[in-house]
């Protein structure tokens, strides 16, 4: 059993119920057995396949057993016959009955499941196409045929249409879209092609043709040329721009089409060719050209009417000889060349005339261009060799910048002056990479999804067109090889050929034999190097994404369940840590099982097993600080708990508190937040202490109040990470005591207090390598290095710790090179050097966006500031600032927001001239929130005092003054220190009273010396 698209005909006799009215029953069988014959003869002509006729009505598909990339094309074909063979019919009984039929015919392409062959009592296919065909059909008027949406998309380019009003159908929610079919357009494909699509990037093999051209002129030579190439990769359009080119030059140009089926004979296709190259009387221009000779005449008279008919009523061997005769002739006065086009298709004896005139034409020039798929060497693997007058050129896809050049040049005017509908959701460069990605450098495809861009919002959507053609190539591969295909199709990127040996039948036998003939048919390709003599070593991958789409999109869903679950066992086995691996094979499998009908308890077990390992693979990305990773694995797991049947009511706390916290690191904080407020009410439900504690940890730093109205954040902070330590100490939890000590130290850091934070989060720091826990590792290692940039260590001493963590703690270890960074930038722009402090910054930024960490940014940012106010470029320093406000007010971060407030007040005063807005920022700043932060409250102080200096309130600012000098006693900073003397020396000297303010900057400058903050030290001097 396997999946397929595939085109669906029904059509259904009008009037024979006034038939059976006026014959007799055996009369009437008689002549339904006509009317069976001549349907199924116009079906059958064109590759269909007769799956049932239901009383007076005949159900067939096209695609099976072998699928055509023009299987549409032929069932619209093949209806037409029907109508015409049904008309002319018509008129024989009714001339002998006195009663009349008439046919109504339905056509619609789709996805069907298909047995491969009709089994007794059983239906071929089955499926919504073959459903919607049938619709089509009774809605259709008699002697009309209805075809349905994708069918339409895909003979649009060659059928005459005519859109009818939606049909509303039993079965169907909305109306089904539906076009009467018509006619066929007549095509001359050879060289006309379709219009509009410009070339791009054939310049190498253009060259090269007209090399090849220009020999033949010069020598007056024949030369044969095969253009190789994947279908749509452009190998018709680099023909018809050479001929043209040739034509202009003066070449005389002819064109021939190889048609998949259905020539009138071997040489058939040679006939368009001959009437393009001798004009609308071919008889009468033969024999001007040819002579009056008894063989010329002869041959002229086979040529004629093979120009006429498609069979020159000849020999081969005289044909072929005539032919040669022919091409001599017409080059006798100008170069001729004759471009044969799809010739993978092409007849073995055109294939050989062909090679006759190759090497048999002489003295005239003569340039065959052929142009095929790499399908023809399979049949003829000898086609132009040993030959020196042949060449082989192939047409590569086309190169990521060459396809996007193509993207643009059709997706813009697509687009016009107003975004594509699905635009406005996605960004215009998105959508372009997006394109050239699913396109894989094949112009066709690049034409057929860009044309379709504006319906599909799906990234993976790839046009029925497309996708046709590749499963036309799928369809001829021998069913060991397509075995083979599916199994890789399952397992992943890449693949081993023990990969592959896992997921087939025992006594499937080696699989390089038939990777090798996949690797020669383009459909697989080595993936990277490997040591030839290591077994096993070697790494295969599809040649196309959409190859790989096609393969498994074809294998029937309850196939690809067993063989994701096969294969997770198998990996499970090789690497048992391999959680997301494991863990996507059995989700996957799970969600296919679903698809097929309530969860047995094969899927219930399926399904559990994957959201356990997708947990836990989340839950290492979140630790290592891939927070985008994290997020989606932890959303997956949790969304396979709440899919299985009968879930516990408190099921998924752990995954449930990961995903929270990994969404807040993304910067989701409102999300987060209402997440964890659930969450505590679960886990007491539940009595699930330790997930308590973890919440309570969070929710103490973001929602205090959720906790305990009116609760100080640090104070609550403190309450909840000392009971976290209670409860993580007895269960022995290393990752819970890590964060609840780091909890404890960043509320040291907040009191200005660095010295002891140091101590508790060197104990945090021990927990969380003993827990093996990189994401809060680098949280700790971050906020020692806050300590020491903020600390007593001097600024030279600070910076050797700091960088004694990246070398020594930090290889490999993104995110935690990132959080050292940030102060370490700050203590290099103490000692002046604003360079490499500003690139530690971009980089920081650059890392946390790349992991997702999106919560984290913004403290960045006041890194930034703090850089830029040190080099006293003000005016960034202020732009950070104001962006950083705005962030962290979205993100609900109520601490650093006043920290960046704060920060923003100060660049302000010291830039100068936005005294009032300075007023604003720090009035909104309530005193109840100092108490508790020192070095906040000598800030807030020391600038309150500069204002009511500037002002001439000389007692205000003396009341700041002391209010700054005495919160910055109560920490151990002494740039807290050194910034409150340096305010006191500032508001001093506004209040005129120089001698105090010279002191007091003097003892700025001893405490920024003191600390190595040379910058500090030269303002205050």
């Amino acid at each position: 059993m396997s999946r397929k698209t595939i085109t669906v005909v029904f059509c259904d006799m009008v009037g024979s119920t006034a038939l059976s009215e006026r014959l007799d029953a055996e009369a009437l069988r008689h002549v339904m057995l006509r009317y069976y014959d001549l349907l199924r003869a116009c079906l059958e002509r064109h590759g269909g396949t007769v799956e049932k006729f239901i009383g007076d009505a005949v159900m067939a598909v096209f695609g099976i057993p072998v699928v055509h990339e023009d299987d549409a094309l032929r069932a619209a074909r093949a209806a037409l016959d029907m109508l015409a063979a049904v008309e002319e019919s018509g008129e024989e009984l009714e001339r002998e009955t006195g009663a009349r039929i008439a046919v109504r015919i339905g056509i619609h392409t789709g996805e069907v499941v298909t047995s491969g062959a009709a089994d007794a009592g059983h239906a071929l296919v089955s499926g919504e196409a073959v459903n919607v065909a049938a619709r089509l059909e009774q809605h259709a008027p008699a002697g009309q045929i209805l075809i349905g949406a994708d069918t339409h998309g895909l003979i649009a380019a060659h059928a005459e249409t005519a859109e009818v009003e939606p049909l509303t159908v039993r079965g169907k929610s909305e109306p089904v879209p539906a076009w009467r079919l018509t006619g066929i357009r007549d095509e001359a494909r050879a060289l006309a092609g379709p219009p509009g699509a410009p070339m791009v990037d054939r310049g190498d093999e253009l060259a090269q043709l007209r090399m090849a051209f220009a020999r033949v002129v010069r020598d007056r030579s024949c030369h044969l040329v095969t253009l190789f190439g994947d279908p749509g990769v452009g190998k018709s359009r680099l023909a018809r721009a050479f001929a043209a080119e040739a034509e202009r030059d003066g070449a005389l140009v002819a064109g021939a089409h190889c048609p998949p089926y259905g020539s009138a004979g071997p040489l058939a296709p040679l006939a368009p060719l001959l009437t393009q190259a001798l004009g609308p009387n071919p008889r009468a221009r033969l024999a001007e050209v040819l002579g009056g000779g008894e063989a010329e005449r002869d041959a002229a008279t086979a040529l004629a009417r093979l120009a006429r008919t498609g069979v020159s009523g000849t020999s081969f061997d005289e044909t072929r000889w005539a032919l040669q005769l022919l091409c001599t002739a017409l080059a006798g006065t100008r170069p001729l060349v004759a471009v044969v086009d799809d010739l993978h298709w092409a007849h073995e004896d055109l294939l050989g005339a062909l090679d006759h005139l190759a090497d048999w034409v002489q003295g005239a020039p003569v340039l065959l261009l052929c142009v095929a798929r790499p399908d023809l060497l399979e049949r003829h693997p000898q086609w132009g060799s040993g030959k020196l007058n042949a060449t082989a050129l192939v047409v590569p896809p086309l190169a990521a910048d060459d396809c996007r050049e193509l993207v643009l040049r059709l997706y813009e005017p697509a687009a016009g002056p107003e975004v594509v509908p699905h635009a406005t959701t996605v960004a215009h460069d998105e959508v372009v990479e997006r394109l050239v990605h699913r396109s894989e450098g094949n112009p066709l495809f690049v034409e057929q999804i860009v044309g379709m861009v504006s319906e599909s919002d799906d990234p993976r959507f790839v046009p029925p067109s497309v996708r046709a053609v590749v499963a036309a190539r799928l369809d001829r591969l021998e069913p060991a090889e397509r075995a083979v295909l599916e199994c890789a199709a399952v397992t992943g990127a890449e693949f081993t050929a023990a990969d592959l040996t896992a997921l087939l039948p025992p006594g499937a036998g080696p699989v390089e034999h038939a990777v090798r003939t996949l690797v020669r048919r383009r459909l697989l390709e080595a993936a990277g190097a490997h040591a030839p003599t290591e077994p096993g070593a070697a790494r295969w991958r599809f040649v196309s994404q959409l190859i790989r789409d096609e393969v498994y999109s074809g294998m029937s869903k309850l196939v690809r369940a067993r063989q994701h679950e096969r294969f997770a066992e198998y990996h499970a086995e090789r690497a048992p840590d391999g959680h997301h691996t494991i863990g996507t094979h059995l989700e996957e499998a799970f969600r296919l099982r679903l698809d097929l009908g309530p969860a047995d308890d094969t899927a219930r077990s399926t399904g559990a097993r994957a959201a356990d390992h997708l947990a836990a693979a989340g839950t290492a990305a979140l630790g290592r600080g891939d927070v985008r990773w994290a997020v989606d694995l932890l959303r997956r797991a949790l969304a396979l708990t709440d899919a299985l049947p009968e879930p516990q009511p408190h099921a998924g706390l752990a995954v449930r508190t990961a995903l929270a916290e990994a969404r807040l690191a993304a910067g989701d904080a409102a999300e987060a937040v209402g997440a964890l407020r659930q969450l505590l009410t679960d886990a007491r439900a539940a009595g699930d202490r330790g997930v308590e504690a973890r919440v309570r940890l969070q929710l103490a730093y973001l929602d205090p109040s959720y906790l305990e109205p009116g609760a100080d954040g640090f104070g609550a902070v403190l309450d909840a990470a000392r009971d976290a330590v209670a409860v993580f100490t007895g269960s022995d939890d290393a990752l819970g005591l890590a964060r609840a000590w780091l909890a404890i130290g960043q509320e040291r850091q907040s009191r200005s207090r660095h010295g002891e934070a140091a101590r508790q989060l060197t104990r945090a720091l021990h927990e969380s390598v003993r827990a093996e826990a990189g994401l809060e590792r680098a949280g700790i290692l971050g906020a020692l290095a806050v300590s020491l940039w903020l600390g007593p260590e001097p600024a030279p001493v600070a910076l050797s710790r700091c960088g004694a963590f990246l070398d020594d703690l930090l290889a490999g270890r993104r995110m935690a090179r990132a959080t050292v960074s940030c102060p370490m930038a700050a203590l290099l722009a103490m000692r002046g050097d604003h360079p490499e402090a500003r690139r530690l910054l971009v980089d920081a930024v650059r890392t946390l966006s790349d992991l997702g960490h999106l919560f984290a940014v913004p403290a960045v940012h006041l890194f930034q500031a703090t850089v830029e106010e040190s080099a006293g470029c003000w005016d960034d320093a202020i732009r950070l600032l104001r962006a950083a406000r705005t962030e962290l007010e979205r993100l609900g971060d109520g601490q650093l927001h006043a920290t960046a407030t704060r920060d923003l007040a100060r660049v302000l005063l010291s830039r100068g001239g936005a005294e009032d807005e300075v007023a604003r920022l720090v009035g909104g700043l309530l005193d109840t929130d100092l108490d508790a932060l020192p070095a906040a409250a000598a800030d807030v102080h020391g600038i309150r005092a500069r204002l009511a200096a500037a002002d001439g309130d000389a007692a205000t600012a003396a009341h700041h003054l002391d209010q700054a000098l005495d919160a910055a006693r109560g920490t151990d900073s002494p740039v807290c220190l050194a910034g409150a003397e340096f305010d006191r020396a500032k508001a001093l000297a506004a209040l005129g009273r120089e001698r105090e303010a010279v002191a007091a900057a003097g003892e700025a400058r001893r405490r920024f010396t003191a600390k190595g903050h040379l910058v500090g030290a030269e303002r205050a001097a």
